[in-house]
């Protein structure tokens, strides 16, 4: 028997105000701007202090200064990452952002799509959620460094 999906209708989808969407705007270019040459540190202009985000293999929310620490291990790894938005869409005081990942993993391209969706308080997120295939990533980048390692011992 094939399994069926159930929608909840009652999901309650709440339009910006001008205010909200205006907010969103903004927040997403910021965003964008801070991801085309990512630098840890200004991603800090993005967040409240007390942000909670949880970002992939977190396993529990992160304040700000948090976030801050790991896209330092994640730009070590990854020096020529970037972001570019494919979309957006704002819903009361969330916004989603749709994105395309890049960087080079031994010398080869890597790249993957993910969504953020964050709360705006203000002018900076004060709650954020992370979603990307991080099984994908993490299989592809093995891939390409073991080809790399395999290639230097031939």
């Amino acid at each position: 028997m094939a399994a069926s999906i159930v929608i909840n209708t009652l999901a309650k989808h709440e339009p910006p105000t001008p205010q909200q969407f205006a907010a969103a705007a903004d927040m997403v270019a910021r965003f964008a701007q801070s991801w085309n040459a990512p630098q840890a540190e200004s991603l800090r202009e993005l967040m409240h202090e007390d942000t909670q985000n949880l970002i992939p293999p977190m396993t529990a929310p992160a304040d700000r200064e948090g976030v801050v620490q790991y896209f330092r291990q994640v730009l070590e790894r990854f020096p020529d990452m970037r972001l570019d938005i494919i979309r957006w869409a704002p819903t009361g005081d969330m916004v989603l952002i749709e994105w395309l990942a890049t960087a080079t993993v031994a010398g080869s391209p890597l790249s993957w799509t993910g969504i953020d969706r964050f709360r705006i308080r203000g002018n900076r997120m004060d709650q954020g959620q992370v979603y990307w295939d991080t099984r994908g990533v993490a299989e592809r980048v093995a891939q390409l460094t073991q080809g790399q390692q395999g290639a230097a011992v031939s």
